[in-house]
């Protein structure tokens, strides 16, 4: 399934926000995971829209809420950031929008 071209922008901007997260993997509170979640809120609420016109998003849905639990654990951690996790979350982002190179 395909979303639509500005769910796909705001999927490649937390993608974005992710990559640079984990290039300087911060032990909590950061700015690029806060932006990676406002993404990730934009894309939910997108979907939200979507799905109540019809659109048949369910599945993106599911992963952005995943999302925004992995980025929220990152970001206010109660022990140390889930770096995997959030690494695997950058893969699921980049399948969400095959065939895109990004922002």
């Amino acid at each position: 399934m395909r979303a639509t071209a500005m769910a796909e922008d705001q999927a490649w901007e937390a993608l974005a926000s992710l990559d640079k997260a984990i290039a300087h993997k911060p032990r909590k509170d950061d700015a690029d995971l806060a932006a990676a979640l406002e993404h990730f809120c934009k894309l939910r609420d997108m979907l939200l829209a979507e799905a109540r016109q019809g659109a048949p998003s369910r599945e993106w849905l599911d992963q952005v809420n995943a999302l925004i639990s992995v980025v929220l654990a990152g970001h206010f951690p109660l022990g140390s950031v889930p770096w995997p996790e959030t690494e695997q979350a950058c893969g699921v982002v980049a399948g969400m929008v095959p065939g895109q190179n990004g922002p």
